[in-house]
């Protein structure tokens, strides 16, 4: 945005000044949620954190027009759901008794504190939540303008969990829209980005559907080796599944496993390597 006339002095050299809420999170939106996998990734990746057993997502348009992300998660409180809303609050760092944050100590599949509010600075966001023992609560959040939180009704299938659904994605900043491909294509970069959390997290259920129709639902598996084979099997194949032998070697103090197809059974790309 153009600076007004009052940012410069007599002599105009620019005044340096801090940028307004709302606009620092249009910022961070584009370099978080630059398209609606990205913001798919980043709530489901909450609702495996939030040690979830079923993660529901469900999509219209592409993601752009409407996105809805379920989980029988830990769940929030009214207040847990506003400061949420706020840039770099998170649950996932821990400093210690001096205050330091460890950030080379991460168990979590994420950390950054800017997806939520960046996600409700361009679209229509409501998040319904509830915590164990708690009542259920729900905020709204439209471009940026918070409203609630306030009491809902919790239809979720366990006692706690987190409904997150976004409408109009970047309907607040129109010029992200012209980088957007069609529908289709931003209906399978959902597709593929929800595939690959279902496969490194077998022991949650998964399920996915695109203007009503259901793509996939797997149920969880169990814990192990030959729950996670089962899960790739889902998705990559049965011949996969079939002629597969798993990995598990320490070179250099990287430490690699996981499941390798056969020789005999090969591909002239790497559409099916997954790290």
């Amino acid at each position: 945005e153009a600076m007004p006339d009052s940012a410069y002095k007599s002599d105009d050299r620019p005044v340096i000044a801090k940028l307004r809420a709302d606009a620092i999170n249009r910022i961070a939106a584009g370099e978080v949620v630059e398209r609606p996998a990205a913001a798919i990734k980043e709530l489901v990746e909450n609702a495996i954190d939030a040690g979830a057993s079923q993660i529901s997502v469900a999509i219209e348009g592409g993601g752009l027009r409407r996105l809805v992300v379920e989980d029988d998660g830990c769940g929030m409180t009214g207040d847990d759901l506003l400061i949420a809303l706020e840039r770099h609050a998170t649950s996932k760092l821990v400093p210690d008794e001096a205050g330091r944050v460890d950030l080379l100590n991460i168990h979590t599949m994420g950390f950054r504190g800017e997806a939520l509010p960046s996600i409700g600075s361009v679209s229509r966001l409501s998040i319904v939540s509830r915590a164990p023992g708690e009542p259920c609560a729900e905020v709204f959040v439209e471009a940026g303008r918070i409203e609630g939180p306030k009491p809902a009704a919790w239809t979720g299938r366990g006692e706690a969990g987190t409904r997150i659904e976004e409408r109009d994605l970047f309907y607040a900043t129109p010029a992200r829209l012209k980088f957007m491909k069609s529908e289709k294509a931003e209906a399978m970069a959902v597709t593929d980005t929800v595939r690959r959390l279902a496969m490194a997290n077998a022991e949650i259920g998964f399920s996915l559907e695109s203007n009503g129709r259901n793509l996939f639902r797997m149920a969880a598996e169990q814990p192990g080796e030959a729950g996670q084979l089962a899960r790739l099997g889902a998705i990559m194949g049965r011949d996969f599944r079939d002629n597969a032998i798993p990995i598990d070697a320490e070179r250099d103090g990287v430490h690699v496993t996981g499941f390798a197809g056969l020789p005999t059974l090969n591909r002239g790309n790497a559409q099916k390597q997954f790290l």
